[in-house]
């Protein structure tokens, strides 16, 4: 009975908005395992046209349009809690995310072939696409595409863009809205716009 009435108070607690102190773990716990299974649930249904590996999870619904083929690796997480991560794979195309990588409110855009490598870190409002998407002198014509490689634990932030034809070398970091319109070397930071080497790491 006092189980029952420990557990009344803390649902009262979260309904109201206010998380009394003191909570027992093992409602935190379980809080925590509702939440979980939520995400085992959704995820399969969201990335239903995608090959996603084991231990892939999405928070959040991210907007797909795969015409194309979509490929994640294993314990990918896609979140969508800052704004929606959109991942566009048009036909003929291929977009490839790494195991270990994690995406929040990113938009990724594969006419060609865009390839993530594994444990990458992207965040919200990073632009990537490997197309123009229409010619500069005749619009009504498709633009040039050329694939897009970001290779394994590379750090992209905020609003950053990546253009067609860019590799980003190795355990690389983009700075925030960097705009990188060639290809970065392995272990660099690159900012500005266009974006230019600022710093080695080791």
């Amino acid at each position: 009975m006092q189980l029952y009435y420990q557990y009344q108070k803390h649902f009262a607690s979260w309904s109201s908005g206010k998380r009394e102190k003191g909570i027992p773990d093992y409602l935190e716990l379980l809080s925590s395992l509702f939440t979980k299974l939520g995400y085992l649930i959704t995820t399969p249904y969201y990335l239903r046209k995608a090959e996603a590996g084991p231990g892939v999870v999405c928070q959040g619904k991210p907007s797909l349009l795969v015409q194309g083929r979509l490929k994640i690796g294993s314990n990918v997480r896609i979140w969508s809690t800052i704004q929606q991560t959109r991942l566009s794979v048009f036909r003929g195309a291929e977009l490839t995310i790494g195991k270990g990588t994690y995406i929040n409110g990113a938009r990724i855009t594969a006419k060609h072939h865009v390839i993530i490598g594994t444990h990458c870190t992207i965040a919200p409002e990073v632009l990537i696409m490997d197309s123009d998407f229409h010619d500069m002198h005749d619009q009504s014509k498709e633009g040039i595409s050329q694939a897009v490689i970001i290779e394994d634990h590379v750090w992209i932030a905020t609003r950053a863009t990546i253009l067609k034809g860019i590799t980003i070398g190795a355990h690389a970091v983009v700075a925030a809205g960097a705009v990188v319109t060639k290809d970065v070397p392995p272990y660099t930071v690159v900012a500005g716009n266009p974006a230019r080497i600022i710093k080695q790491l080791n």
